[in-house]
């Protein structure tokens, strides 16, 4: 008799106590607060299996009055928690369970919500009197999940799947969950923003193998066609509860497969923030391959294919070239294309970028024109330099890597292999009146610093044509060859540890005939001096009259120039200093003016030859009359090789003791 009155007790106790459990948890969870609504069709308990059930269970947050159509809904067909210790839940307040499975879940986000911006949603959350003071869940799943965006518009699928989480627990209420880690397999990944939206063809993260692989992502920006399409993502040694707990991305490995980046700037275009906080990323190894590239703006079009792999890589301030730093970097860009406002484009076969061989190698860069070159002038309806060029290869050693991210140039030497220019103007059109400041000046306008050594030109050559204002209807073409130069150092920004000048030796062949050379004292500070001095030897001077004769009307009939030295300081107003040379058999020819015929004016050229230019002036005579002085104002609105061909003139018209009757 004792044993049935215990054993009915006991059952009357156990479904008393289930009774009682229950009824806490209907009263706990249904009077939370009136914006946070908690409904189910039943609630099952059950203390021999520690566990609790239930069937339809549904939260809706509501959190203004006045809008009772926004709200966050969360369903889910059926929700168990396994392994519930009950004593610490209903004496302590702690909640504690092995195992919380969630099936047929259907989460529907309200726009609206989304993008209110107030403090009254988090506030709802730190009012709320939890039934539990502390929580913590060993294993959570959440089985055949769909979630949707909803508007007034449409519900949209924000994506599907499955997904398991270990170990959450919060230490008290109010405070953000934490976890040690998540697995997840979702589908139809959508995030749309008001600026911008994230498609994912599949996510995969495995918490255990620390991986997380990403299968065919879009990112689209704007209303101007900007996306990213990446064909794949695979991060290993990935800490996905790092992520989340602590805004930390640390990774063994981030490969990046083909991929497609497209942007067109507008002039709104502006860095947004992630979707969540991001504090720091490190990577030990960071790959992209195959990745196409093209970006315009208002004023320039540019487009490439690039792979880059870098080592060590950390971030510290994300949108913040300032925070990025790395070990190495290897890169390739290829089939580069550039496109700006001056109608004339750039395009590089490839670019090499090696930090472990502390090189930099651009090889086949051509300047190109998308104007014939009498088109050029008459569109910008002034004169314009028509350019056409190719340099064979650029060769960077020991740049510094990391100062590139900050428009720094900073290299032990550049190398400019083998190049051709051709240059045309045509002079019928107005030139341009704006000042153009000297060498050194010129660079400290570019919009980057540069700090190299040594620059060097190898063998070139440059083609300078030129349709004159006034003459035969013909161009004069100017040629040098054998090009070679170098500059020791090349500032734009000097400090005051740098040296005083930046020195250029150049040396070439005029027309293909004889030899000039020169050094260039240029000066890093203001109001100083340029200094230039050098020599044209041996020079077949009938190889000029392609020039001479369409741009200055000036036949030069027969003339050899043994030298010419020059030695003479350019300041941003004069030049001053001197010539000296020596020549034979000289004979100048003038041309009549005002003929389309190149017929020779013969008093002219009478007087040219018997009174102003002797026919020989060699070493054996004085240097003194060999000499002449220059003394030249200069044009700021003409280019620098103006201002030194001019003073190079002046100087020869006053080494001739009737010089200034030459024709100018």
């Amino acid at each position: 008799m004792i044993v049935v009155s215990a054993s009915v007790l006991f059952i009357a106790g156990f479904f008393i106590l289930n009774s009682v459990i229950q009824k806490k948890i209907r009263q706990q969870l249904t009077n939370l607060s009136p914006a946070l609504q908690i409904k189910f069709s039943s609630v099952h308990s059950n203390i021999f299996s520690s566990s609790v059930s239930f069937d339809s269970l549904a939260i809706n947050f509501i959190p203004y009055n006045n809008r009772q159509q926004n709200r966050h809904w969360l369903y889910f067909s059926h929700a168990s928690l396994h392994e519930v210790s009950f004593i610490k839940f209903l004496f302590n307040k702690k909640l504690v369970a092995e195992n919380f499975l969630l099936e047929g879940v259907n989460i529907q986000l309200d726009q609206f919500l989304l993008d209110k911006k107030d403090s009254a949603q988090s506030a709802i959350f730190k009012e709320i009197e939890w039934p539990f003071k502390k929580l913590f869940i060993r294993n959570v799943e959440l089985k055949e999940v769909k979630a949707f965006l909803h508007s007034e518009k449409n519900d949209q699928l924000l994506a599907t799947g499955d997904i398991i989480i270990n170990g959450i627990s919060v230490n008290k209420p109010g405070d953000r969950p934490g976890f040690a880690s998540l697995d997840l397999s979702l589908s139809d990944i959508n995030y749309p923003a008001p600026e911008y939206g994230v498609h994912i063809r599949h996510l995969e993260i495995n918490s255990s193998k620390r991986i997380a692989e990403v299968d065919s992502l879009q990112v689209s920006y704007g209303q101007d066609h900007n996306e990213a399409k990446i064909s794949s993502i695979k991060i290993t040694g990935f800490d996905v509860a790092e992520l989340m707990n602590k805004q930390i991305v640390n990774t063994e490995k981030i490969m990046i497969g083909n991929s497609k980046i497209a942007v067109n700037d507008n002039g709104k275009l502006k860095m947004q923030a992630l979707p969540f906080g991001l504090k720091k990323v490190y990577v030990n190894v960071f790959k992209c391959e195959n990745a196409s590239v093209s970006y315009m703006d208002k004023k320039n079009k540019c487009s490439f294919n690039a792979s880059i792999n870098l080592h060590e890589l950390s971030i510290d301030k994300l949108f913040d070239k300032e925070g990025i730093h790395f070990a190495s970097l290897q890169g390739n860009l290829s089939s580069v294309h550039y496109l700006g406002k001056g109608y004339h484009s750039t395009e590089i076969k490839n670019i090499e970028i090696d930090s472990k061989k502390e090189i930099i190698q651009i090889e086949d860069l051509r300047i190109i024109p998308q104007l014939g070159k009498y088109a050029l002038a008459r569109r910008l309806g002034h004169q314009a330099d028509w350019v056409n060029a190719n340099v064979s290869k650029i060769t960077i050693l020991k740049p510094d890597m990391e100062q590139l991210l900050h428009k720094k140039l900073f290299a032990e030497k550049i190398h400019i292999g083998e190049s051709r220019a051709y240059v045309f103007r045509d002079r019928r059109l107005p030139r341009p009146q704006k000042i153009i400041p000297l060498p050194i000046a010129y660079l400290k306008m570019l919009p980057f610093d540069l700090r190299v050594k040594t620059f060097e030109l190898a063998n070139s050559a440059v083609a300078y044509e030129e349709y004159p204002k006034a003459g035969y209807g013909q161009t004069g073409i100017l040629r040098i060859a054998n090009i070679r130069a170098s500059v020791s150092p090349l500032i734009n920004h000097p400090v005051a540890s740098d040296p005083a000048y930046t020195t250029m030796n150049v040396v070439g062949s005029i027309m293909g005939s004889g030899t000039a050379h020169g050094t260039i004292i240029m000066p890093l500070q203001k109001n100083m001096p340029y200094r230039i001095k050098g020599a044209i030897e041996r020079l077949e001077l009938t190889k000029l009259n392609s020039s001479s004769e369409n741009l200055g009307k000036i036949r030069i009939k027969s003339g050899f120039l043994d030298f010419l030295f020059f030695d003479f300081t350019m300041t941003e107003q004069r030049s001053t200093g001197k010539i000296i040379g020596a020549y034979h058999h000289l004979v100048i020819q003038q041309l009549k003016k005002h003929t389309e015929e190149k017929n020779v004016a013969d008093f002219a050229s009478f007087m040219l030859r018997h009174l102003i230019i002797p026919l020989n002036k060699d070493k054996s005579l004085p240097e003194r009359k060999r000499t002449g002085l220059v003394d030249y104002q200069r044009d700021p609105t003409r280019f620098v090789s103006h201002y030194f061909l001019q003073s190079l003139l002046m100087g020869v018209k006053r080494s001739f003791t009737l010089g200034f009757l030459l024709p100018k």
